[in-house]
C-alpha cells in the first residue's frame, strides 16, 4: 500500500475500496530453522522447507504452514522471528584466510563443517546430508567460486592457508529468539503484502495478543489469536475477554480449540487453530470476500482434522457469547461454528465479515487511487477515479443494500466522491466512499406447525 495515500474507516459510510486473492492470504509470524528475516511468500510446502528449514526447527509454524497449505490457503506468507541480535554460524579456517558464513541467522548451522585441502586447494562445506566442494588456486578464485552456494558465504583475507585444515564446525549462530520483540518483528509485515490473516502459530495470546492487534487495526488485517493447546472452555472464554479488551480487538478474531491431524506415523499431532480457520476463509475468499462469514462450509472439502476437544452445543453457545470464533464437528464435519471479531464493529454484518471486507475495500481502494498519483488534478482525472471506484465496488453488490424510495433506486448500496479537496493548491485529492451493507443472516427462527389430516395449513 502506497505510503501516499491516506486510508481513514469508520463505521459509518465513508472508505476506500476492494480486494483480490491476495485477501486470502494467511500470514504466520514465528520462529523457523533458518531462512530470510523478511517476509517470503510460499505456495508449497516444498518451498517452505527449502526456504525456512525443517521442521524441527520450528514445529508450530512447519506445522501450520502444512495444515494451511493443505486445506485451503494458496499463499502463505512467512515471516521469522528473531530477537534484537541475531548471529549467523561462521568459522574462521586458518586465522581468516578462509571465513565460512551461513547464509542465515541462527544455531541451525552450528552443524555445519568447512575443510581445507591445500593440494588441491579445495574447500569442503558439509550441510547435513549436502556436500558442497568449490576449488580455486588463489584466494579470489576460490571466494569467486563459493558465490554459487545458496547456504554459505565465503571470505577470505588474501591468502589462502598452505597446509590442510580438517573439518571444523561453524559456531556461534542464533537467532535470539528468546529475546524477540514481537513489535519489532511485525512491523517488517509491511502494508504492501495485502488484507490477509496474520497469526503467531504455538504462541497463545499472552505473549502476542497485544502486538498483533495492534498490527492488524494500523494494516488493515485480521488477527488471530488464541489459548494455549490444551485450553478448557473457561480459559478460552478468559482468554477472549482479555483480548478483547485490548485496543484493535474490532481487528481480532480469538481461535478456540487446536485441532488434531495425522502425523505421518500412524498417530496424531496437535496444531494451532488458526491454521485451519485461515485455510477455511481462504477458500471462501476464493469464491468472494463477502464469503468470508460463510467459511464454515468449506470445511467439506477438508478431511482429517478434528477439533481438539469435543464441543457441545452448551460450550458453544457460551463461547459464542463471550466472542469466540469456535472449531466444533457438526454432522461429521469439523468446521468454524461462529465467524466473529472480539469486538463487533458498529454494523449489522457478522463482525469478521465485516473486518474482512472492510480491509479488502481500504487495500483495494488504495491500489486504484495510487495509480492517479502524479496525474493532473483536473475534473476528468477525479471522474475517472470516482469511475474506478465504483467499478470496483459493484463487484461487492450482493452484499450491499441499494437506497429505493418510490420504487426508484437512488443508489446502489454506494456513493463515491473523487474533488480536488478544499484546498486545490496543497496537492491532496480528497475520495470519499459510502458503502450500505445489506443485512446478514445469522440466525433462523425455523417453526413447524403441524395438524391432522382434516386440518388447513
Amino acid at each position: 500500500m502506497s505510503d501516499r495515500v491516506a486510508v481513514t474507516v469508520n463505521t459509518s459510510p465513508s472508505s476506500p475500496p476492494t480486494a483480490g486473492p491476495v485477501s486470502g492470504r494467511y500470514f504466520i509470524v514465528g520462529q523457523t530453522q533458518m531462512g530470510p528475516t523478511t517476509p517470503t511468500i510460499v505456495r508449497s510446502m516444498r518451498e517452505y522447507a527449502a526456504t525456512f528449514g525443517a521442521r524441527t526447527g520450528g514445529t508450530s509454524m512447519y506445522d501450520a504452514a502444512e495444515l494451511a497449505l493443505r486445506s485451503g490457503v494458496a499463499e502463505l506468507v512467512v515471516c521469522r522471528a528473531y530477537g534484537p541480535a541475531p548471529v549467523a554460524a561462521t568459522v574462521s579456517l586458518d586465522s581468516g584466510k578462509i571465513v565460512v558464513t551461513a547464509k542465515s541467522v541462527g544455531a541451525y548451522a552450528n552443524a555445519y563443517t568447512a575443510e581445507w585441502t591445500a593440494s588441491t586447494t579445495t574447500l569442503t562445506l558439509v550441510a547435513g546430508s549436502v556436500t558442497e566442494t568449490y576449488v580455486g588456486a588463489t584466494a579470489a578464485d576460490l571466494v569467486a567460486a563459493a558465490a554459487a552456494s545458496t547456504r554459505f558465504t565465503v571470505t577470505s583475507s588474501g591468502t589462502l592457508p598452505s597446509g590442510n585444515v580438517s573439518a571444523t564446525s561453524l559456531a556461534t549462530g542464533t537467532d535470539d529468539y528468546a529475546n524477540v520483540v514481537w513489535a519489532t518483528v511485525l512491523a517488517g509485515v509491511t502494508p504492501d503484502l495485502g488484507p490477509g490473516a496474520i497469526a503467531t502459530p504455538g504462541v497463545a495470546h499472552g505473549t502476542t495478543g497485544a502486538a498483533l492487534l495492534t498490527h492488524a487495526a494500523a494494516n488493515d488485517r485480521l488477527a488471530m489469536v488464541t489459548a494455549a493447546a490444551g485450553a478448557s472452555l473457561s480459559t478460552a472464554t478468559s482468554a477472549a475477554a482479555t483480548v478483547k479488551a485490548l485496543s484493535g480487538s474490532t481487528h481480532a478474531m480469538l481461535v478456540w480449540p487446536h485441532v488434531n491431524v495425522p502425523d505421518g506415523a500412524g498417530g496424531t499431532k496437535t496444531v494451532d487453530p488458526t491454521a485451519f480457520a485461515a485455510a477455511l476463509r481462504a477458500r471462501a475468499h476464493a469464491v468472494g470476500i463477502g464469503e468470508s462469514a460463510l467459511a464454515e462450509r468449506y470445511a467439506r472439502q477438508t478431511v482429517d482434522v478434528t477439533p481438539e476437544r469435543a464441543v457441545t452445543s452448551s460450550d458453544w453457545s457460551t463461547a459464542n457469547a463471550a466472542g469466540v470464533t469456535v472449531i466444533r464437528t457438526i454432522g461429521g464435519i469439523c468446521r468454524i461454528y461462529s465467524w466473529q471479531t472480539l469486538r463487533a464493529p458498529a454494523t449489522n454484518l457478522t463482525p469478521a465479515q465485516f473486518r474482512d471486507m472492510i480491509n479488502a475495500l481500504s487495500y483495494g481502494g488504495a491500489e486504484i487511487l495510487e495509480r492517479y498519483v502524479g496525474q493532473p488534478g483536473t475534473a476528468a482525472t477525479y471522474a475517472a477515479a470516482a469511475g474506478e471506484l465504483g467499478g470496483f465496488l459493484s463487484g461487492y453488490a450482493a452484499y450491499l443494500q441499494p437506497r429505493i424510495a418510490g420504487g426508484v433506486q437512488l443508489d446502489p448500496g454506494y456513493v463515491v466522491s473523487v474533488t480536488g479537496g478544499a484546498n486545490p493548491a496543497d496537492n491532496r485529492v480528497s475520495a470519499d466512499v459510502s458503502i450500505r451493507f445489506a443485512e446478514s443472516v445469522e440466525f433462523v427462527d425455523f417453526t413447524i406447525a403441524v395438524g391432522d389430516a382434516n386440518a388447513v395449513i
